[in-house]
């Protein structure tokens, strides 16, 4: 079994970990974290993968991600340097986000390894480690995920946006409404058709729908998929 890493977010959150304490100890949590991901998941080997300064999204639309207003953990770029030199993480292709490197080289021998409820619309294996706060916790996730299943979480995700990426949906839909719209529907094509109808305009569509998408081919991003797909 090979690992495929979110090393954006295991950085994030070693660094975030340490923000009061020397950069040695967010180092000493991300090497802790690796290992546990490594044991939990069985994993023989692994891919990390990280985001570069790049991303064809903001191309597409410049505001994606332009409410992330907050100071980044001060040992944040320590944390990535560290990554990419003594543990083999690398940067994704040039435009693209360490999601779709992990979408991109997920197979039926993979399983993605991260946070990201997101990339929970690419089909396969995926782990989600343990994480906890002050007097609550959250425990390791194991789930398989189908092609349908994946597809789903992403039209519903063009329904109701993502505030966390600044991208907005359709007004006045959220979690529930989205899930109950598309419930009846068993195909991606019934899906495409019926959230297109709810856009009433392609463009606003394609704009969201491509920076929800995460790549399963690094030359196919959703533009090419919607031409196929209203043909």
């Amino acid at each position: 079994m090979l690992a495929l890493i979110d090393m954006d977010i295991v950085c994030y959150r070693c660094a975030a970990s340490a923000e009061n304490d020397d950069v040695g100890i967010a180092i000493y949590r991300q090497n802790e974290l690796l290992d546990q991901i490594l044991e939990m998941t069985g994993a023989t080997a692994y891919k990390a993968y990280l985001s570069g300064q790049k991303n064809f999204r903001k191309q597409i639309y410049p505001e994606y991600k332009a409410n992330r207003k907050q100071p980044k953990p001060i040992h944040l770029d320590n944390c990535r340097d560290y990554a990419m030199q003594e543990q083999n993480a690398e940067l994704a292709p040039i435009g693209l986000e360490a999601d779709d490197a992990l979408g991109i080289n997920q197979t039926k021998d993979t399983v993605i390894c991260s946070l990201d409820k997101d990339l929970l619309q690419i089909p396969g294996q995926h782990y989600s480690w343990e994480i906890s706060g002050k007097g609550w916790k959250k425990p390791h996730t194991f789930r398989e995920i189908t092609e349908i299943e994946g597809l789903k979480l992403f039209y519903e995700q063009c329904l109701k946006g993502d505030r966390t990426d600044n991208i907005r949906g359709i007004e006045k839909i959220g979690d529930k409404k989205a899930n109950s719209i598309l419930k009846p529907y068993t195909t991606e094509l019934e899906m495409f058709n019926v959230v297109r109808d709810m856009y009433g305009n392609d463009e606003e569509f394609l704009m969201n729908a491509n920076c929800l998408w995460i790549l399963r081919d690094e030359n196919e991003t959703f533009t090419e998929r919607f031409a196929k797909l209203q043909k």
